[in-house]
């Protein structure tokens, strides 16, 4: 089952790290470590979220019976708090400031609600690949550490230049989940990764009295 992630909820810290790039280390006669990498490795998460009121307690624990423990699977937003640049200078905020979709938000509330274009692939990436190649439209570029994503995936950057004027190639971990073709969006504000629950009882909350509650969660990447 698909689960959509609850809006109400709110980050107090999160961590994203990519576990299984290589396989146990084996010593020699001598007692040298060999170290063999591997492409297979994914995506692993750890959030401690706030909840404040009676709606996103509830938000919460309707969120906890879609996952359906670790059958479910959500697009779990990659929260950092270094995110890129817009062509201006500025953060991309990783809130969305409207959360009116389609709707005539701009007129209203001096926010556009519209998809904005910031970056897109502009080469044609084969399946497995760590070399990434961008358009740049309406942001400064990416910097090695930050996480862009394409589609339900995430990927960290490792290296990154510029070979021609609004373009980037980039290096990335984990390698590419499916072939892209030129022209495909990169997200950079708020990329998301197809994650479950790492363990049946991930998001259990206790029912006390407190005003203020917390939970830590663990999720690992659904490939």
């Amino acid at each position: 089952m698909r689960a959509t992630w609850p809006k109400n909820v709110r980050w107090q810290s999160a961590k994203f790290w990519i576990e299984g790039q290589s396989l146990d280390p084996t010593q020699s006669i001598s007692g040298a470590e060999t170290i063999v990498p591997t492409m297979r490795g994914r995506w692993l998460a750890q959030a401690t979220l706030i909840f404040w009121d009676e709606a996103a307690v509830l938000e919460w624990q309707g969120f906890l019976a879609m996952m359906e423990g670790k059958i479910g699977t959500v697009l779990l937003p990659a929260f950092s708090k270094f995110r890129p640049l817009d062509i201006n200078g500025n953060r991309l905020r990783y809130e969305e400031p409207a959360g009116f979709s389609n709707s005539q938000a701009f007129e209203h509330w001096g926010f556009d609600a519209a998809p904005v274009s910031r970056a897109t692939v502009s080469v044609d990436a084969a399946l497995r690949s760590t070399r990434l190649s961008i358009s740049l439209t309406g942001t400064t570029g990416v910097r090695p550490g930050q996480v862009l994503g394409i589609g339900e995936r995430s990927y960290r950057v490792q290296a990154a230049w510029s070979e021609a004027l609004g373009t980037q190639s980039l290096m990335i971990q984990p390698p590419l989940r499916e072939a892209v073709l030129a022209g495909a969006e990169v997200e950079l504000a708020r990329p998301v990764c197809r994650m479950r629950f790492a363990s049946e009882a991930e998001g259990v909350m206790d029912d006390d009295l407190s005003r203020l509650k917390t939970v830590t969660v663990n999720f690992k990447e659904a490939v």
